[in-house]
């Protein structure tokens, strides 16, 4: 996988080391004539004794203790492979949500998902639609009415169920009561900084499988011939690249930018929901224009289970419902706005300002 930014020797050692992995685990499966990649348990094993699946979850927690920075390289790279591994709802999410409620990180995998309900005295009755990865998770963590949960796969009812990329999700129903130690009540609400976590690795993962679907655009337009030579000589080819590659960047520099804000003032800052917002957008934005762009390219071939573009380009446009769809980002950014008494180019610049990344810092 490349990179058109400039990153620490740490950085580029972890990126070749998650390209290594899920290269090992999904190139060979990208061309099976199926419409999704199935969950790897094979791969997250390999994940976890590499310390990859909880990267940002502190040591005294069993985790890596690394920064959001180094789960941004990973979560792209998984974009990038079509990694089929819940990496983000394990330790962005779920395991944020245990170490906010002062639960133990249980074995095996996780995923997460939000409640309006309540719990009495450990017993926890919920519906709970579009939860990523529910039927292939050992451990289901529940945020609701002021508690955390580790619900069990075991205590728990999914309907299964796949998006237009394959990717399983399921509608969760539980009506459990919980032992003591997998439930606790907590404080504050964790609703907002759950979606603008998830938000952002949905950015960051889609930023991975555009670069992929671009790379596979631009070495078909090489191949591909027509009326004696390549189709990348034609200017309305070049043209549908350049402009997706155009969407690309401005989304992976979005992306990045709000990882760095994220990492310097948390995500429960206002600087935070701004960046993410524009990431969440641009990401968005990007993932339907690349799409086009791409399969316009191809032509039918890559609308086949013959070709492994839908790998790359069908994920992106998933995950733009997930967390929030573009239009909701937007009218959480107009309000940002016009909640402000600042005007419109001083409170970008406020909320934009102050941070300098690592790799700024080295130049």
């Amino acid at each position: 996988m490349t990179t058109t930014t400039t990153e620490s020797a740490d950085l580029l050692a972890l990126r070749e080391l998650a390209d290594d992995i899920f290269e090992s685990a999904t190139e060979s499966l990208l061309d099976v004539q199926q419409v999704g990649i199935p969950y790897d348990r094979k791969l997250w094993n390999t994940l976890t004794e590499s310390g990859l699946t909880l990267l940002t979850t502190p040591e005294s927690r069993g985790g890596s203790g690394a920064s959001l920075r180094e789960l941004a390289v990973v979560l792209e790279s998984s974009g990038y492979h079509a990694a089929p591994v819940p990496l983000a709802e394990h330790d962005l999410l779920a395991s944020w949500l245990l170490g906010v409620a002062d639960i133990e990180v249980p074995p095996g995998a996780m995923t997460a998902a939000l409640t309006d309900q309540q719990l009495y005295a450990g017993q926890l009755v919920a519906a709970i639609d579009n939860v990523p990865w529910a039927g292939d998770s050992d451990v289901i963590v529940v945020a609701g009415d002021g508690f955390v949960a580790a619900v069990p796969r075991d205590a728990a009812k999914v309907e299964e169920y796949a998006d237009i990329a394959g990717q399983p999700g399921g509608l969760l129903r539980i009506n459990a009561h919980l032992e003591d130690g997998l439930y606790r009540a907590v404080g504050s609400a964790l609703g907002h900084e759950f979606r603008l976590r998830g938000a952002l690795a949905r950015a960051l993962q889609t930023c991975g499988a555009l670069a992929r679907a671009i790379e596979l655009t631009s070495e078909h337009a090489k191949q591909r011939e027509q009326f004696g030579r390549p189709i990348a000589k034609f200017q309305a080819v070049q043209a549908l690249i350049a402009s997706a590659a155009g969407a690309l960047a401005v989304a992976k520099t979005s992306a990045q930018f709000a990882t760095e804000i994220a990492a310097a003032h948390g995500f429960g800052s206002a600087e935070a929901e701004f960046a993410v917002s524009v990431a969440k957008i641009e990401s968005s934005r990007a993932a339907t224009l690349v799409a086009r762009n791409a399969h316009q390219v191809h032509g039918a071939i890559g609308f086949t289970l013959d070709h492994r573009l839908r790998h790359f380009t069908t994920p992106a446009l998933a995950w733009r419902s997930e967390f929030g769809r573009q239009r909701e980002w937007q009218h959480r950014l107009g309000r940002l706005v016009l909640d402000s008494p600042l005007s419109v180019w001083e409170l970008v610049t406020l909320l934009s300002s102050g941070v300098v990344s690592s790799e700024t810092k080295q130049l």
